[in-house]
């Protein structure tokens, strides 16, 4: 991630402003998500179990990945996913059941595409 998509990243989760207490009810739990890759060379699609904990997004273990993020009590969820090298900025929204949003890879590879998950009941 370069300096400006650091701060870019670190803006938007100041301007979401969301407390963890505000988010905790709404978003927390395990979700699954795919990505595809809509533009670059990398294959795809990806799937990343997380979960999401007062707000909080964390990788939900086993998947090989560091996921981290908040999820805002509108649904808007920020994080990143790094993997060896690469590091993924995510952005996108959630919905009771649902989200979908967008990612960019930088690293080795560049690339980007969409996702969308799914809470898992």
């Amino acid at each position: 991630m370069t300096p400006i998509s650091r701060w870019l990243a670190t803006t938007v989760l100041i301007v979401v402003g969301v407390s963890a207490a505000e988010a905790a009810t709404r978003f927390d739990g395990n979700w699954s998500v795919t990505a595809t890759v809509d533009d670059g060379n990398c294959t795809g699609p990806y799937r990343y179990p997380i979960v999401i904990r007062d707000g909080v997004v964390d990788d939900a273990g086993g998947s090989g990945v560091d996921a981290s993020g908040r999820a805002g009590s509108d649904g808007r969820i920020v994080g990143t996913i790094r993997s060896g090298l690469a590091s993924v900025a995510v952005e996108g929204l959630l919905r009771a059941s649902d989200g979908s949003g967008f990612w960019t890879l930088s690293g080795p590879v560049s690339c980007s595409g969409r996702w969308t998950s799914r809470r898992n009941n």
